[in-house]
């Protein structure tokens, strides 16, 4: 399942993931800088808080396609353990469903904040950046997820069904390391 999610929409969600690291490798230096020139010089860069939030935001929201489609998430796996490789597979369709359920809500929910910022005209404070094309571009990226859980949601029914092989449990090695 993986490598199918990988070829469907890996590369793609790897990309946008990029961008946000580069939006969070800017937001730190941004920061350092304005922290060394209020040291050395005692006169901040104007406006780094109100241009950090709109990164970050649009930075965050590009993290979600790809830990989605490569299942990078939080799961409770104990039950389904307990009660057997069938049951794990129906709890996992349930996530899996309920994930879906909840993009699409935020989605829904994100395009009524884009359109009602954009009505109102909203701009950052100090700056007077119109705040519309930072959140028009986070939510897009939180649409993409729309498709990528679908074709998670997808694979997840085709493994209930015995079409496809069931996905490997999620990988929490990477946990221990932190």
């Amino acid at each position: 399942m993986a490598f199918k999610l990988d070829q469907e929409s890996g590369w793609g969600s790897r990309w946008l993931a990029f961008i946000g690291l580069i939006g969070m490798v800017v937001v730190a230096l941004v920061i350092i800088i304005d922290v060394l020139l209020r040291w050395l010089f005692d006169s901040p860069v104007d406006g780094v808080a109100e241009v950090s939030r709109l990164i970050v935001a649009v930075s965050i929201a590009s993290f979600f396609p790809m830990a989605l489609a490569d299942r990078h998430h939080i799961s409770i796996e104990f039950l389904g353990a307990w009660l057997g490789p069938r049951a794990q597979l129906w709890l996992d369709l349930l996530a899996h469903v309920a994930t879906s359920f909840f993009f699409l809500v935020l989605g829904w929910q994100l395009i009524l904040y884009v359109l009602e910022i954009s009505e109102s005209g909203e701009t950052t404070w100090l700056l007077g950046w119109k705040v519309t094309p930072w959140w028009t571009v986070a939510t897009l990226f939180m649409l993409i997820c729309i498709p990528i859980q679908g074709l998670v949601l997808y694979h997840q029914i085709r493994a209930v069904l015995g079409r496809e092989d069931a996905p490997p449990p999620t990988d929490h090695t990477h946990l221990a390391e932190l």
